[in-house]
């Protein structure tokens, strides 16, 4: 199914205002659904808005809450999201990052009672759009067994880091080597993963992503390193924001609302210049893609580098939408 960006955005629009959104917010939320998947990220555009719809009726997401600063430490701030729309809030506290930064040449806001902010890699690429460096991280019900465990005891808790240049850099991954979005993306695409994604039942790594949705036992980013990394990620949001730990959110909350988040924007501007920025950026990027490629056929992959690539060609062409997904939303 092929949908241009209006289309989709005055469908997602529609779906908002009829659960009583106010127009301005139900229109900035829906542009974002939009945004993210022109960007080609539609795990967490299309795909995830029957989920957050969900979340919506079930009250779990308050659509007219407003963020509030409860706590402020020069170029630190703590906010308390009040469990407003995720992806609108994490936008907020991004801005509000590279506010402080602009002042005292880092910022760093810790939010907590948060909902899902969507595609995460939208605020490290809004940063850096304003020439800071961005770096975020969002904790998450307990979606992946720690390393050596069979249970779901520790969080996905994707990673954002955002290097401004021409292009931005971006890195945007899950602790799990798959996000659950992705995972359904290839299974309505009947595709097995790249690599092994996870556990089956017998505990044997499986490249299915039907059977890991079923059982969940994901497969942490680098083993015991991303079993590691995310518990730590985790660990710091809850300090920082005040708020809710991975163990809180699974054992206190029917589904997963009330997280934990980390924005910090780096002002790099006042410690090198632009042009010797750019200079090493790009001295940087020609070594690595310089280097014999294992595969001929497969280019050496920079983060991020292709998201312009991919949201002109979606803008031109449409965005190619899985039918039962779209099918999904126009009955919402």
């Amino acid at each position: 199914m092929k949908v241009t960006f209006e289309q989709l955005k005055e469908q997602l629009t529609r779906i908002l205002l009829a659960r009583g959104v106010q127009f301005e917010t139900a229109n900035a939320c829906a542009e974002m659904f939009a945004s993210t998947t022109e960007y080609g990220v539609y795990s967490h555009g299309v795909n995830r808005f029957p989920r957050f719809i969900q979340q919506l009726d079930a009250g779990d997401i308050i659509p007219d809450a407003k963020p509030v600063r409860v706590a402020s430490l020069g170029a630190i701030e703590q906010w308390d999201a009040q469990r407003a729309i995720g992806n609108l809030t994490a936008r907020d506290m991004m801005n509000r990052a590279t506010e402080l930064a602009t002042e005292y040449g880092i910022g760093l806001v810790a939010l907590r009672n948060a909902n899902h902010w969507m595609r995460g890699g939208s605020y490290g690429w809004q940063a850096a759009t304003k020439g800071f460096i961005g770096i975020c991280w969002t904790n998450s019900i307990a979606a992946m067994p720690p390393w050596g465990a069979k249970e779901c005891r520790i969080g996905t808790n994707p990673l954002i880091i955002a290097i401004p240049g021409d292009p931005i850099t971006l890195l945007d991954m899950s602790m799990s080597m798959f996000s659950y979005g992705k995972l359904e993306v290839n299974r309505l695409a009947g595709q097995q993963l790249p690599v092994e994604g996870g556990f089956d039942d017998e505990g044997n790594l499986t490249r299915d992503p039907a059977t890991i949705e079923k059982n969940r036992r994901i497969l942490p980013m680098g083993y015991w390193k991303g079993s590691g990394l995310s518990i730590v990620l985790d660990l710091i949001a809850t300090l920082l924001s005040n708020g809710s730990s991975v163990a809180e959110i699974t054992q206190n909350n029917s589904d997963e609302y009330g997280v934990s988040q980390v924005f910090i924007a780096i002002d790099v501007d006042r410690l090198i210049d632009g042009p010797s920025r750019e200079a090493k950026l790009k001295s940087i990027m020609h070594f690595i893609t310089s280097a014999e490629c294992a595969d001929p056929n497969m280019a050496i992959r920079l983060p991020g580098h292709e998201l312009v690539r991919k949201q002109a060609e979606n803008r031109r062409n449409g965005m190619t939408i899985n039918d039962s997904v779209w099918e999904k939303i126009k009955t919402l």
